[in-house]
């Protein structure tokens, strides 16, 4: 079972298409997923970690959002929410400041291998202290 209670799609207004999100409590943080990548986001230490794997691109990217971040991105829920009624909302975005991102792609994916590595793994290189 995930660590996060919901998760859709949330349009945001602007946007030429809804993007990736999940709901923790009652924060939503959109995670900026891009089809066809792979995710995979738990709690750890206070903070959302969303580890979005492309291998047909061979990059990886983890982004920590801290649980406490004041949301200030408007949007609604679009689709795929289903333990949450659809509400104009606020959310917290990977673009805001306080979301770290690590990323590895290119030669270094291919060095550290990070193709075959799981969420913990791959959080460990980072080097945050969690």
């Amino acid at each position: 079972m995930p660590d996060f209670d919901d998760h859709g799609k949330i349009w945001v207004p602007g946007s030429v298409s809804p993007e990736y999100g999940v709901r923790v409590g009652t924060s939503f943080f959109i995670i900026g997923k891009e089809d066809p990548s792979i995710i995979h986001c738990f709690v750890s230490e206070q903070s959302l970690l969303a580890d979005i794997h492309d291998s047909d691109n061979q990059c990886r990217i983890i982004r920590r959002f801290p649980l406490d971040l004041e949301p200030w991105c408007p949007g609604s829920l679009f689709s795929g929410f289903k333990n949450t009624k659809h509400a104009d909302i606020k959310a917290v975005a990977y673009g805001n400041d306080g979301v770290e991102e690590f990323i590895l792609d290119g030669e270094r994916y291919s060095l550290e291998n990070v193709s075959s590595i799981d969420s913990g793994q791959f959080l460990k290189l980072t080097g945050w202290n969690l």
